[in-house]
């Protein structure tokens, strides 16, 4: 079945056929894995709620202020929140470079394979 766009006759192929397939793919693996995404984000931030409380009940609350005092563990601390940070943004940065890259990929309109139809 053929179809006109933009002045283009369209004639399917089996490449066009395996193009659309393959963009159906990659839109719902990227949403497959957000949803993953979301639902490990909800993870952690329950086990660290959990871990959090956990520490309140276990360890004396004047131990843990006198202990995040001393220097040596607090900066330990503060190297390690850096680290995460660091982590945190290399893998943002890729997380959006490859959605931009998929979404390019999925959502760009390519001028269509076919012959010119002649305009009236």
């Amino acid at each position: 079945m053929n179809t006109t766009t933009a002045g283009f006759e369209e004639t399917p192929t089996g490449l066009e056929d395996v193009i659309r397939s393959v963009r159906a793919l990659a839109r719902t693996t990227r949403s497959l894995t957000e949803e993953a995404g979301h639902v490990a984000e909800r993870e952690l931030a329950m086990a660290i709620t959990i871990s959090e409380q956990l520490r309140d009940n276990v360890l004396n609350k004047e131990g843990l202020e006198r202990a995040r005092a001393e220097k040596l563990p607090a900066k330990l601390r503060q190297d390690a929140h850096r680290m995460v940070d660091l982590f945190a943004d290399v893998a943002a940065v890729a997380f959006a470079t490859t959605v931009r890259f998929v979404e390019n990929f999925t959502d760009e309109r390519r001028p269509p394979v076919g012959r010119k139809t002649s305009s009236a």
